[in-house]
């Protein structure tokens, strides 16, 4: 299990950290900082490589948050919200902002500093070619980001870019993904940057933007920034 901060610049007050692990051989020592729920949880997966990737990233989101809030790793007090998003349960406003993403043998984890961040939201998929990019597109997209994957000249790329750009969106609004991918609408922009059309007015103000994941894989960060007081 391998843990670096994300090279390239990201906004102010977040953090973005890569955790790249082995799928066939699972570490005793990741386990020794959850707790019994997710110890359980963990053991409830089939597959090797679901339960390591489940323990590997969860440990070192509790290793990243125990930093930042002052205490031991198994201590970190994480709560999930009506729709499934962890959260950490404190009531004087510090804590930080963040979320998780894995897929294959990669892991996101985002951190934004609640001094400067509302919400945050960041998703990692493996770009599978066997998919069916006409039906994905129709179930999860809109008119208009249908018509751009089948104009792009890499569709599959395209496919992956709206999706990951749509998720990290819905996940950092909090909100279930499946029932609102097409409450919103992303197109790709300068610098790798999305242009965001909302249908629920309560959901603006926020911003995303494509990732340099790696090979393979498609990732993306969004995030709401706090608005200044004066």
């Amino acid at each position: 299990m391998h843990l670096t901060p994300w090279p390239d610049p990201l906004p102010a007050g977040i953090e973005v950290y890569r955790l790249d692990f082995g799928l066939t051989v699972e570490v005793p020592a990741a386990r020794r900082v959850l707790t019994p729920d997710e110890l359980a949880k963990a053991d409830r997966f089939a597959r090797t490589a679901d339960r390591v990737r489940f323990t590997a990233t969860r440990t070192a989101l509790r290793n990243l948050l125990a930093r930042r809030v002052g205490c031991k790793p198994a201590e970190v007090p994480l709560v999930a919200s009506l729709h499934g998003k962890p959260l950490i349960e404190r009531v004087d406003g510090g804590a930080p902002q963040f979320n998780v993403s894995h897929s294959g043998s990669h892991a996101l984890i985002a951190l934004g500093d609640a001094r400067t961040v509302s919400e945050i939201g960041i998703d990692i998929e493996a770009c599978k070619a066997d998919v069916d990019v006409e039906a994905i597109s129709s179930l999860a997209f809109t008119a208009r980001e249908c018509e751009e994957v089948r104009d792009a000249a890499d569709r599959l790329h395209a496919l992956y870019t709206c999706w990951v750009g749509k998720e990290a969106l819905l996940k950092a609004i909090g909100v279930g993904v499946a029932e609102h991918l097409k409450s919103i609408g992303i197109r790709p922009g300068t610098n790798g940057r999305f242009a965001l059309e909302c249908a629920v007015p309560e959901w603006t103000n926020f911003q995303a933007v494509a990732l340099r994941a790696p090979t393979g894989y498609a990732a993306a960060l969004a995030w709401r920034a706090k608005e200044e007081t004066t």
